[in-house]
């Protein structure tokens, strides 16, 4: 006989589990941000045990992630070519305001403070298991413009490659908010003047 709960309602297992699980993350994360969202609450939603879900999601930051990553609004990157660096890099960017926009400041505050906490800098915007896709976006770009002279891709050190995501998750941690203007600034000030550099 399988296992169930005090209502009568069988325990979920594998994969039924886990979608269960993150649907009432998400759920929840939309309803109450990131601040007050709990295992225990996702736990209770999901009919699924706490030491189940830590064993799973060791913190609540890799539980929301996960849930955002499934059920959120997906960094399906288009890869700008507008024959400007420039406007390519302003144009992609812009793409990463539509989860501030969903979520909200509040909604998000914390979350990627806390992932700081547990996973690696360049792992922050890949989905698990998988390559740095904002990284490798931002080399198809700087690629282009090497293909029109602005710049010499193979100059470029890897710390440089780097430079997009240590400063997006600067300006989440510090600012907690990305907006248009912010990240005119951040390519203007920044990203044109590194990534040109030794042209």
């Amino acid at each position: 006989m399988s296992k169930s709960d005090s209502n009568g309602q069988k325990r979920r297992r594998g994969a039924d589990l886990e979608n269960a699980v993150l649907k009432a993350a998400w759920e929840l994360l939309q309803e109450v941000g990131y601040q007050d969202f709990t295992m225990a609450e996702v736990a209770h939603r999901a009919n699924a045990a706490k030491p189940v879900l830590y064993r799973r999601w060791p913190e609540k930051s890799s539980l929301a992630a996960h849930a955002i990553l499934k059920f959120g609004p997906k960094l399906d990157f288009t890869i700008p070519n507008t024959g400007s660096l420039r406007q390519d890099l302003v144009d992609f960017f812009s793409q990463l305001i539509k989860i501030f926009d969903m979520f909200g400041t509040d909604k998000l505050k914390g979350l990627v403070t806390d992932r700081l906490k547990s996973i690696p800098m360049e792992k922050l915007f890949s989905a698990p298991n998988s390559k740095n896709e904002l990284q490798t976006a931002v080399e198809q770009i700087l690629r282009q413009a090497e293909n029109r002279h602005e710049l010499s891709f193979d100059k470029l050190s890897p710390r440089v490659l780097h430079l997009p995501s240590v400063i997006f998750v600067n300006e989440v941690v510090s600012q907690e908010v990305v907006t248009q203007q912010v990240i005119i600034e951040i390519v203007d000030d920044i990203l044109m003047p590194v990534f040109t550099a030794k042209h």
